[in-house]
């Protein structure tokens, strides 16, 4: 898992090294259907440290936010605010919205947002919908205030489909199922838009995803 508390970057004296990264705090999708387990299996899917996201919600790049604003006027140069919907906006909460991310689809190459960090700090997962009995594996709306730690730029561990080769640039999964997974493209090119990363370390993917070291540079 992603790295935790810790400043010493060489790793001396029985300490990991730190954690190094740029990342930027977004709202995560608060209808997200997503699991919280790490994943075990081919295909499987899961809100975890290390899973790639896209803006929006999964499958659906353009998401926003259920009320967007319907923009400044002169009377009101902030746009909708307050509790009276000033600029014609009569649904709740009549303010702006915010952007969402979520696990990231099959071949989202133009709507990558980054590396899935933690939720509220790094390492966390998002708290589950609902207590339930046995408990909901799942985020959803009854949990709608998490932050999502998106990683950006630096060394991360991703959650790779495929064996890796150092060296190799990752892409997300053009897999079908394989959401919030990264892919090694088996050769070294970059392309913008479409591959983010470089794999740091060979992992041997057999049953189910795993994490990879790798070095990541999300354009946008």
């Amino acid at each position: 898992m992603p790295l935790v508390n810790s400043y010493n970057v060489l790793a001396q004296s029985a300490e990991q090294p730190e954690y190094q990264a740029l990342w930027e705090p977004i709202a995560l999708n608060p209808a997200s259907v997503a699991t919280l387990a790490f994943p075990t299996a081919a295909g499987a899917g899961s809100l975890v440290a290390g899973a790639i996201l896209q803006w929006g919600l999964t499958g659906t790049p353009a998401g926003v936010g259920s009320y967007p604003p319907l923009g400044p006027t002169t009377s009101y140069p902030g746009g909708d605010g307050g509790q009276s919907g000033a600029t014609g906006n009569t649904t709740f909460p009549y303010n702006w919205t915010v952007q969402y991310v979520d696990l990231a689809s099959p071949s989202a190459t133009v709507y990558m947002a980054g590396v899935l960090l933690g939720v509220g700090s790094l390492g966390a997962p998002a708290q589950p919908q609902g207590l339930t009995n046995p408990a909901n594996s799942a985020i959803g709306s009854t949990a709608p205030s998490q932050i999502a730690m998106v990683g950006k730029r630096g060394i991360m561990q991703v959650l790779v489909d495929n064996t890796t080769t150092v060296g190799h640039t990752l892409e997300v999964s053009p897999t079908s199922g394989h959401t919030g997974q990264a892919h090694d493209t088996a050769g070294t090119t970059f392309t913008f838009g479409t591959t983010f990363g470089i794999a740091l370390q060979a992992v041997t993917v057999s049953a189910g995803p795993l994490l990879c070291w790798a070095a990541v540079n999300f354009p946008v």
